[in-house]
């Protein structure tokens, strides 16, 4: 399902308003030229992306609760359970994309991985982890992590960001993905992506690509 995202400077998981309001698309790289990459969507259809000299490339790995230490900047979708938030994934940002989509604002609708793998309405945190103690919720948040504690395997994040902060609670049973910069040559064909895309007359153009390296499904 494509939902509106608002864009920050990054556009990856953005969330100033551009002209245009650019599009999620999940799924599979069916093939990729130095102009366009053609994506399986998790829903099966097949959709043509261009790309362009501006478009951004990011790979992920698949990693660990571990992964996310204080001073940390993260990224984790969340879903609402009696007013909490319970991550639905993490993702791990490097130093060098710390501040990328900084904000709490509504997501799409995810795979919840916390009960049986159903879609399920979301929110997206990013920002610095600042506390942790043991919970159980998803909204999604991105930031910088400054401190977390864990208990059964389970991790309570407070990830902070400009104008306010979040209280997360991580099971352990939440994906976690490690991304750093990439380029073209991360799309090969079999890879899991995701693509922010720009809608125009002549279809969509990738603003930022995500690719899943070694098999690891991207979780966002």
């Amino acid at each position: 399902m494509r939902m509106m995202l608002l864009s920050t400077a990054l556009v990856m998981l953005g969330s100033a308003a551009l002209a245009a309001t650019p599009e999620r698309v999940r799924g599979t790289i069916v093939s990729a030229t130095e102009s366009s990459v053609t994506v399986r969507e998790t829903t099966g259809q097949i959709v043509t992306i261009a790309l362009t000299p501006k478009t951004r490339y990011g790979a992920s790995r698949a990693s660990s609760l571990s992964a996310i230490e204080p001073g940390g900047f993260i990224g984790t979708a969340t879903k609402d359970v009696d007013g909490k938030n319970i991550a639905l994934e993490v993702v791990v940002f490097p130093p060098s994309m710390r501040g990328t989509g900084e904000g709490s604002y509504a997501w799409d609708s995810i795979p919840d991985t916390t009960a049986g793998g159903a879609p399920v309405a979301s929110h997206m945190t990013n920002g610095d982890v600042t506390s942790a103690m043991p919970m159980t919720a998803s909204h999604m948040t991105n930031g910088n992590v400054q401190s977390s504690t864990a208990a059964n395997g389970d991790k309570t994040l407070l990830v902070t960001y400009k104008g306010g902060q979040q209280t997360i609670i991580l099971p352990k049973t939440a994906p976690v993905v490690k991304v750093a910069p990439a380029t073209y040559a991360a799309l090969r064909a079999g890879e899991s992506a995701f693509v922010v895309a720009i809608p125009g007359a002549s279809g969509l153009t990738a603003a930022y690509v995500n690719v899943g390296l070694g098999g690891t499904k991207l979780p966002m």
